[in-house]
């Protein structure tokens, strides 16, 4: 099979633990690019952070950004976004206070952060610890927040964290049994729950580009480690799973690929694209 596009989780697949590229992934990426493969980043996070990373690549891919509520192309163009509904934001804030769990919420470029954390540390606090070329905008939430003016028509994705992984899964369970019929939810870590509406995904994501380019899924590669990664991983022709993945992934994928911290990706780009 002729491959024409190859999909890449960001964090624990594409970038090692402390959060760089690898010279041979960068390569691999590169090599493929000018070979004429469509490569696309495809990321639970916000739009902003995935066009900072792409700075390095030497060209500018296709983004899939927030599981894929936004879809740009390689000019910055906007492909698709999906935004939730203000009513839906305030149920999960009230829902996310009554169960003293941390949230941010987040557009394309701006990250809306509680100025009080409670357990979990603030996304500002966080966000500082990259390089200020990789760095988001980050605003607080206001306590009256106006959803009328830049907020409403805006937010893509919404996000709840916790330590406690039993309280996670209680209050997921409380929102797909609640909202299942509005709201998608998945993770990328153990200690969070990631919101969207509902039939966003990377896999979703990925067929709306694909028909934009005219691309079939069986022509396509797409190479993830967590549960966000599920649906990308089953639509592509080549469904390919990080050694240090999730086991519900593994056992999805087509192949299992080196780990993220032993150039997976280009092990993969080199195997079965060049």
């Amino acid at each position: 099979m002729a491959y024409k596009l190859v999909a890449i989780d960001m964090d624990d697949t594409l970038l090692t633990y402390d959060k760089q590229i690898s010279r041979e992934n960068l390569e691999a990426l590169q090599k493929a690019h000018d070979s004429g493969i469509y490569v696309v980043i495809s990321t639970g996070r916000i739009y902003a952070s995935a066009y900072a990373y792409s700075e390095f690549l030497g060209f500018k891919p296709y983004i899939i950004a927030s599981n894929g509520a936004m879809i740009r192309d390689d000019k910055d163009n906007e492909i698709y976004k999906s935004v939730l509904d203000v009513d839906l934001i305030s149920y999960l804030i009230n829902l996310a206070n009554e169960n003293d769990l941390y949230y941010h919420f987040y557009s394309d470029k701006i990250v809306y952060s509680p100025e009080s954390t409670s357990k979990y540390q603030k996304y500002g606090e966080w966000n500082r610890l990259y390089a200020e070329t990789l760095r988001v905008k980050v605003e607080d939430i206001l306590k009256d927040i106006d959803f009328t003016d830049k907020l409403k028509d805006n937010i893509v994705k919404f996000v709840m964290f916790d330590e406690d992984s039993e309280k996670i899964k209680r209050v997921r369970d409380i929102i797909d049994n609640n909202k299942g019929d509005k709201l998608e939810t998945t993770s990328s870590f153990y200690n969070n729950i990631e919101i969207l509406n509902k039939g966003i995904n990377k896999g979703n994501g990925l067929r709306i580009l694909g028909e934009y380019l005219g691309i079939d899924r069986s022509e396509m590669v797409a190479i993830g480690d967590s549960e966000n990664d599920t649906e990308m991983v089953e639509f592509a022709g080549l469904g390919v799973a990080m050694e240090n993945a999730i086991e519900k992934l593994k056992n999805t994928a087509d192949f299992i690929t080196k780990s993220n911290m032993e150039n997976g990706v280009a092990y993969v780009i080199n195997k079965f694209i060049l």
